[in-house]
């Protein structure tokens, strides 16, 4: 009876110990107990990382892209209703003409609204993908680095100082997380 308490008591002690190892250990802010905080200066980093600079070379493009071809698309659109304009304008347009010829330049600006705001809508649909890739990277990187070198919070230290009341040098991790950014995957 006695070896099968024992063994009971010691049955409940290795799943106790098995559980103890599986969980996964509670998030220490630092080993000193401390939280180690830096910074870095978000303009800086918007201004040097080169995923930024590509992406928005790449909207740029594609703007300009999108640009000239709805220019090329719109201008027979724009002519025929200039066309339409200058003959109901005419001595020679009856008053019948001049309706159909209303009713089709109203089409025309319809049409030409239409694709201007299919384009803006492009642009629009770029740009928030431009941002999410972005805010995905910056994010990734910023955990990797923290991570890597023991920081607890990276605070973000702009113009105007949002988050940061004071940083020191010592804690200015903008080259380094820069470099990750344009250098890692």
């Amino acid at each position: 009876m006695n070896n099968k308490v024992i063994l009971g008591v010691i049955g409940v002690w290795l799943i106790a110990l098995t559980y103890l190892q599986l969980v996964p250990a509670p998030a220490k802010i630092s080993d000193e107990g401390a939280a180690v905080i830096a910074f870095v200066h978000g303009d800086t980093l918007r201004q040097g990382m080169l995923l930024i600079q590509t992406l928005e070379a790449s909207l740029r493009k594609s703007m300009n892209e999108v640009d000239s071809t709805l220019k090329v698309q719109a201008l027979p659109l724009q002519q025929e209703a200039q066309e339409l304009i200058q003959y109901a304008n005419s001595a020679q347009a009856t008053e019948n003409e001049i309706g159909i010829a209303s009713n089709r330049v109203r089409e025309i600006e319809t049409i030409l609204e239409k694709m201007q705001y299919e384009a803006e809508q492009h642009f629009l649909f770029q740009e928030s993908t431009m941002q999410a890739t972005i805010a995905a990277h910056l994010t990734k990187t910023l955990r990797t680095y923290s991570e890597k070198n023991g920081i607890d919070v990276v605070l973000n230290w702009g113009l105007s100082g949002e988050g940061v009341l004071f940083g020191t040098d010592a804690r200015d991790v903008t080259s380094e997380v820069l470099q990750d950014l344009n250098f890692s995957n």
